[in-house]
Protein backbone atom coordinates (compact mmCIF):
# COMPACT_ATOMS: atom_id res chain seq x y z
CA UNK A 1 0.00 0.00 0.00
CA UNK A 2 1.37 2.88 -0.99
CA UNK A 3 1.50 6.32 1.13
CA UNK A 4 -1.67 7.91 -0.74
CA UNK A 5 -3.51 4.99 -0.57
CA UNK A 6 -2.23 4.76 3.30
CA UNK A 7 -3.21 8.16 3.75
CA UNK A 8 -6.89 7.85 2.17
CA UNK A 9 -7.60 4.92 4.51
CA UNK A 10 -6.58 6.72 7.31
CA UNK A 11 -8.35 9.85 6.46
CA UNK A 12 -11.18 7.56 5.49
CA UNK A 13 -11.46 6.00 9.14
CA UNK A 14 -10.95 9.32 10.82
CA UNK A 15 -14.21 10.60 8.75
CA UNK A 16 -16.00 7.30 10.13
CA UNK A 17 -15.14 7.38 13.68
CA UNK A 18 -16.19 11.10 13.86
CA UNK A 19 -19.16 10.54 12.32
CA UNK A 20 -20.21 7.71 14.55
CA UNK A 21 -19.09 9.43 17.28
CA UNK A 22 -21.36 12.45 16.23
CA UNK A 23 -24.09 9.88 16.16
CA UNK A 24 -23.47 8.34 19.63
CA UNK A 25 -23.03 11.49 21.48
CA UNK A 26 -26.24 12.34 24.13
CA UNK A 27 -27.93 14.49 24.02
CA UNK A 28 -28.39 14.25 19.86
CA UNK A 29 -32.16 15.61 19.80
CA UNK A 30 -34.57 17.28 22.15
CA UNK A 31 -35.23 15.56 25.96
CA UNK A 32 -38.96 15.57 27.18
CA UNK A 33 -39.71 16.09 30.52
CA UNK A 34 -42.97 14.10 31.65
CA UNK A 35 -44.77 16.36 34.35
CA UNK A 36 -47.73 14.11 35.73
CA UNK A 37 -49.58 16.95 36.28
CA UNK A 38 -51.98 19.80 35.06
CA UNK A 39 -50.34 22.55 34.16
CA UNK A 40 -50.58 25.99 35.89
CA UNK A 41 -49.38 24.46 39.22
CA UNK A 42 -46.20 25.18 41.47
CA UNK A 43 -44.95 21.55 40.50
CA UNK A 44 -44.74 22.47 36.60
CA UNK A 45 -43.26 25.95 37.17
CA UNK A 46 -41.05 24.40 38.98
CA UNK A 47 -40.28 21.75 35.69
CA UNK A 48 -40.47 24.55 33.19
CA UNK A 49 -37.49 26.87 35.69
CA UNK A 50 -35.47 23.62 35.64
CA UNK A 51 -36.30 22.75 32.22
CA UNK A 52 -34.65 25.87 30.81
CA UNK A 53 -31.41 25.63 32.83
CA UNK A 54 -30.96 21.92 31.93
CA UNK A 55 -31.64 23.14 28.51
CA UNK A 56 -28.78 25.56 28.50
CA UNK A 57 -26.47 22.89 29.74
CA UNK A 58 -27.12 20.30 27.89
CA UNK A 59 -27.31 22.01 24.69
CA UNK A 60 -30.56 20.80 23.72
CA UNK A 61 -33.97 21.65 24.29
CA UNK A 62 -35.74 20.04 27.51
CA UNK A 63 -39.74 20.06 26.58
CA UNK A 64 -42.36 19.74 29.61
CA UNK A 65 -44.94 17.59 28.83
CA UNK A 66 -47.77 17.73 31.01
CA UNK A 67 -49.37 14.65 31.32
CA UNK A 68 -51.99 14.54 34.21
CA UNK A 69 -54.38 11.61 35.09
CA UNK A 70 -54.22 8.64 37.62
CA UNK A 71 -52.90 10.14 40.65
CA UNK A 72 -49.81 11.21 38.99
CA UNK A 73 -50.06 7.08 37.27
CA UNK A 74 -50.43 7.88 33.89
CA UNK A 75 -47.55 10.09 33.68
CA UNK A 76 -45.28 8.21 35.30
CA UNK A 77 -46.63 5.47 32.99
CA UNK A 78 -45.61 6.41 30.35
CA UNK A 79 -41.90 7.37 30.96
CA UNK A 80 -41.78 3.48 32.96
CA UNK A 81 -42.46 2.29 29.53
CA UNK A 82 -40.11 4.26 27.55
CA UNK A 83 -36.65 3.52 26.03
CA UNK A 84 -33.70 4.08 28.63
CA UNK A 85 -32.29 6.43 25.89
CA UNK A 86 -32.31 9.80 28.00
CA UNK A 87 -35.15 11.57 26.25
CA UNK A 88 -37.89 10.86 28.14
CA UNK A 89 -37.27 11.33 31.84
CA UNK A 90 -40.48 11.89 34.82
CA UNK A 91 -40.46 15.20 36.78
CA UNK A 92 -42.25 13.70 40.10
CA UNK A 93 -43.24 15.08 43.21
CA UNK A 94 -42.63 12.60 45.96
CA UNK A 95 -46.34 11.76 46.38
CA UNK A 96 -45.10 9.30 43.26
CA UNK A 97 -43.62 6.79 45.82
CA UNK A 98 -47.04 6.76 47.61
CA UNK A 99 -48.66 5.90 44.66
CA UNK A 100 -48.48 1.64 44.61
CA UNK A 101 -48.86 1.95 48.15
CA UNK A 102 -52.54 3.86 48.43
CA UNK A 103 -53.73 2.60 44.74
CA UNK A 104 -54.29 -0.70 43.35
CA UNK A 105 -54.36 0.88 39.71
CA UNK A 106 -50.52 2.04 40.07
CA UNK A 107 -48.46 1.09 36.69
CA UNK A 108 -45.27 0.27 39.09
CA UNK A 109 -44.80 -1.28 42.60
CA UNK A 110 -42.41 1.13 44.01
CA UNK A 111 -41.06 3.99 43.44
CA UNK A 112 -37.17 2.10 42.70
CA UNK A 113 -37.90 0.92 39.82
CA UNK A 114 -37.30 4.30 37.89
CA UNK A 115 -33.83 4.86 37.82
CA UNK A 116 -33.01 8.25 40.17
CA UNK A 117 -31.02 11.22 38.61
CA UNK A 118 -31.37 14.13 40.74
CA UNK A 119 -34.15 16.02 43.45
CA UNK A 120 -34.64 19.43 43.74
CA UNK A 121 -36.69 20.67 46.32
CA UNK A 122 -40.73 20.04 46.99
CA UNK A 123 -43.57 21.38 47.55
CA UNK A 124 -44.70 22.27 51.32
CA UNK A 125 -48.63 20.80 52.22
CA UNK A 126 -50.53 23.39 53.80
CA UNK A 127 -54.21 23.02 55.00
CA UNK A 128 -56.54 25.66 53.73
CA UNK A 129 -59.82 26.67 54.09
CA UNK A 130 -62.49 29.12 51.87
CA UNK A 131 -63.33 32.31 53.28
CA UNK A 132 -66.68 31.40 54.12
CA UNK A 133 -65.48 28.52 56.22
CA UNK A 134 -65.68 30.10 59.72
CA UNK A 135 -62.13 29.07 60.74
CA UNK A 136 -58.92 30.72 61.74
CA UNK A 137 -57.49 28.05 63.56
CA UNK A 138 -57.00 23.74 63.11
CA UNK A 139 -59.27 23.45 66.81
CA UNK A 140 -62.07 26.04 65.19
CA UNK A 141 -61.99 24.08 61.90
CA UNK A 142 -62.08 20.63 64.10
CA UNK A 143 -65.14 22.10 65.47
CA UNK A 144 -66.91 23.46 63.00
CA UNK A 145 -66.15 20.14 60.93
CA UNK A 146 -68.08 18.27 63.88
CA UNK A 147 -70.68 20.11 63.93
CA UNK A 148 -71.82 19.26 60.62
CA UNK A 149 -75.02 16.80 60.03
CA UNK A 150 -72.82 15.57 56.91
CA UNK A 151 -68.56 15.55 56.46
CA UNK A 152 -67.32 18.29 54.92
CA UNK A 153 -65.82 17.88 51.25
CA UNK A 154 -62.01 18.04 50.56
CA UNK A 155 -60.36 18.82 47.15
CA UNK A 156 -57.58 16.62 46.57
CA UNK A 157 -55.04 16.06 43.31
CA UNK A 158 -52.31 13.95 44.89
CA UNK A 159 -51.19 11.34 46.95
CA UNK A 160 -49.19 13.15 49.22
CA UNK A 161 -51.90 15.52 50.09
CA UNK A 162 -54.23 12.91 51.05
CA UNK A 163 -51.64 11.68 54.01
CA UNK A 164 -51.29 14.90 55.06
CA UNK A 165 -55.37 15.47 55.42
CA UNK A 166 -55.16 11.37 56.62
CA UNK A 167 -52.58 12.54 59.47
CA UNK A 168 -55.33 15.55 60.21
CA UNK A 169 -58.48 13.59 60.58
CA UNK A 170 -56.80 11.24 62.07
CA UNK A 171 -55.84 13.25 64.54
CA UNK A 172 -58.98 15.34 65.22
CA UNK A 173 -60.99 12.63 64.75
CA UNK A 174 -62.79 14.32 61.92
CA UNK A 175 -64.40 12.79 59.12
CA UNK A 176 -63.77 14.34 55.28
CA UNK A 177 -65.15 13.66 51.89
CA UNK A 178 -62.76 13.36 49.15
CA UNK A 179 -63.39 14.85 45.86
CA UNK A 180 -60.57 14.72 43.51
CA UNK A 181 -59.08 16.82 40.84
CA UNK A 182 -56.44 16.86 37.97
CA UNK A 183 -54.50 19.49 39.85
CA UNK A 184 -54.66 22.86 41.80
CA UNK A 185 -55.70 24.72 39.15
CA UNK A 186 -59.14 22.96 38.58
CA UNK A 187 -59.42 22.36 42.61
CA UNK A 188 -59.43 26.15 43.41
CA UNK A 189 -61.84 28.01 41.58
CA UNK A 190 -64.60 25.44 43.60
CA UNK A 191 -62.40 25.70 46.92
CA UNK A 192 -62.43 29.55 46.82
CA UNK A 193 -66.20 29.76 45.83
CA UNK A 194 -67.10 27.24 48.90
CA UNK A 195 -67.95 24.25 46.94
CA UNK A 196 -65.44 22.69 48.45
CA UNK A 197 -64.75 23.49 52.08
CA UNK A 198 -61.36 21.96 52.90
CA UNK A 199 -57.94 21.56 51.07
CA UNK A 200 -54.41 20.12 51.72
CA UNK A 201 -52.35 22.36 48.86
CA UNK A 202 -48.78 23.29 48.17
CA UNK A 203 -48.11 26.92 49.46
CA UNK A 204 -47.09 28.16 46.34
CA UNK A 205 -50.73 27.23 45.09
CA UNK A 206 -52.39 28.74 47.64
CA UNK A 207 -50.13 32.10 49.25
CA UNK A 208 -51.51 34.54 46.37
CA UNK A 209 -55.24 34.03 47.66
CA UNK A 210 -53.88 33.73 51.56
CA UNK A 211 -52.37 36.95 51.29
CA UNK A 212 -55.97 38.09 49.22
CA UNK A 213 -57.80 37.22 52.40
CA UNK A 214 -59.88 34.45 49.85
CA UNK A 215 -57.82 31.30 51.83
CA UNK A 216 -56.98 30.76 55.43
CA UNK A 217 -54.03 28.57 56.34
CA UNK A 218 -54.37 26.78 59.27
CA UNK A 219 -51.24 25.22 59.40
CA UNK A 220 -48.26 23.55 57.31
CA UNK A 221 -46.47 19.94 57.13
CA UNK A 222 -42.93 20.85 57.92
CA UNK A 223 -41.13 20.66 61.11
CA UNK A 224 -40.85 24.35 61.52
CA UNK A 225 -42.43 27.67 60.42
CA UNK A 226 -41.80 28.65 56.83
CA UNK A 227 -39.87 31.89 57.10
CA UNK A 228 -42.00 33.93 54.57
CA UNK A 229 -45.50 32.76 56.54
CA UNK A 230 -44.36 33.75 60.28
CA UNK A 231 -47.91 33.46 61.61
CA UNK A 232 -48.86 29.88 60.04
CA UNK A 233 -48.34 27.54 62.91
CA UNK A 234 -46.92 24.09 61.68
CA UNK A 235 -49.60 21.20 62.25
CA UNK A 236 -47.11 19.59 65.18
CA UNK A 237 -47.80 22.87 66.54
CA UNK A 238 -51.78 22.61 66.26
CA UNK A 239 -52.04 18.77 67.69
CA UNK A 240 -50.96 16.84 64.61
CA UNK A 241 -48.29 14.53 65.78
CA UNK A 242 -47.06 12.42 62.92
CA UNK A 243 -43.73 13.46 61.24
CA UNK A 244 -43.86 16.37 58.33
CA UNK A 245 -44.26 14.86 55.17
CA UNK A 246 -40.91 14.16 52.38
CA UNK A 247 -40.93 16.70 50.56
CA UNK A 248 -39.01 16.84 46.74
CA UNK A 249 -39.44 16.63 43.05
CA UNK A 250 -37.66 14.06 41.66
CA UNK A 251 -36.05 13.52 37.82
CA UNK A 252 -35.95 9.79 37.28
CA UNK A 253 -35.95 8.04 34.11
CA UNK A 254 -36.84 4.33 33.28
CA UNK A 255 -34.97 1.60 34.16
CA UNK A 256 -31.54 0.66 33.48
CA UNK A 257 -30.59 3.86 32.13
CA UNK A 258 -27.16 3.86 31.36
CA UNK A 259 -24.87 5.45 34.02
CA UNK A 260 -22.85 8.17 31.56
CA UNK A 261 -26.89 9.70 30.79
CA UNK A 262 -27.28 9.64 34.09
CA UNK A 263 -24.23 11.17 35.33
CA UNK A 264 -24.76 13.68 32.27
CA UNK A 265 -28.57 14.72 33.41
CA UNK A 266 -27.20 14.92 36.61
CA UNK A 267 -24.64 16.79 36.15
CA UNK A 268 -27.09 19.67 33.93
CA UNK A 269 -29.80 19.45 37.21
CA UNK A 270 -27.06 20.77 39.61
CA UNK A 271 -25.80 23.15 37.02
CA UNK A 272 -29.28 24.38 36.69
CA UNK A 273 -30.11 24.51 40.15
CA UNK A 274 -27.38 27.27 40.72
CA UNK A 275 -28.28 29.41 38.44
CA UNK A 276 -29.96 33.06 39.76
CA UNK A 277 -32.84 32.70 37.51
CA UNK A 278 -33.85 29.17 38.29
CA UNK A 279 -33.37 30.13 42.61
CA UNK A 280 -35.56 33.23 42.07
CA UNK A 281 -38.21 30.97 40.84
CA UNK A 282 -38.01 28.34 43.89
CA UNK A 283 -38.10 31.23 46.19
CA UNK A 284 -41.44 32.64 44.57
CA UNK A 285 -43.00 28.95 45.06
CA UNK A 286 -41.41 28.90 48.25
CA UNK A 287 -39.79 25.73 47.29
CA UNK A 288 -36.22 25.02 49.65
CA UNK A 289 -33.70 22.32 48.72
CA UNK A 290 -30.52 21.88 46.82
CA UNK A 291 -30.28 19.61 44.02
CA UNK A 292 -29.33 16.26 45.37
CA UNK A 293 -27.00 13.63 43.07
CA UNK A 294 -28.32 10.06 41.92
CA UNK A 295 -27.25 8.12 45.16
CA UNK A 296 -29.15 10.25 47.31
CA UNK A 297 -31.63 10.90 44.92
CA UNK A 298 -32.37 7.25 45.29
CA UNK A 299 -32.21 7.56 49.31
CA UNK A 300 -34.43 10.21 49.67
CA UNK A 301 -37.02 8.40 47.02
CA UNK A 302 -37.13 5.06 49.27
CA UNK A 303 -37.61 7.18 52.38
CA UNK A 304 -40.39 8.28 50.91
CA UNK A 305 -42.02 5.85 49.86
CA UNK A 306 -41.48 4.02 53.18
CA UNK A 307 -43.30 7.06 54.82
CA UNK A 308 -46.17 6.26 52.36
CA UNK A 309 -46.13 2.56 53.28
CA UNK A 310 -46.14 2.98 57.21
CA UNK A 311 -48.86 5.57 56.78
CA UNK A 312 -51.13 2.86 55.19
CA UNK A 313 -49.90 0.34 57.55
CA UNK A 314 -51.29 2.32 60.24
CA UNK A 315 -54.49 3.78 58.76
CA UNK A 316 -55.68 1.59 55.79
CA UNK A 317 -55.77 4.36 53.48
CA UNK A 318 -56.28 3.94 49.47
CA UNK A 319 -57.50 6.19 47.02
CA UNK A 320 -59.46 3.55 44.75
Amino acid sequence: MNRLTTGLVVGALALFAAAAGAQTAYPGKPIRLVVPLPAGGPSDAAARALARGMAAGLGQEVLVENRPGGNTGTGAAAVLHSAPDGYTLLFAPASNAGLPHLSKASPYKSIAEFSPIAAIGGNTQCLVVPSSVPAKTLAEFAAYAKAGAKPLMRGSNNVSEDMVAGQVTGALGITLERVPYKGAPQLLPDLLEGRIQVAVLPVGASLAHVRAGRLAMLGCSTAERIPALPAVPTLAESGVSAAPLITAHFVLGPARLPAEIIERLAGAVRQAAQAAEFKQEMDRLLIVGTARAPAETRELMLRAEAQYAQFVRDTGASID
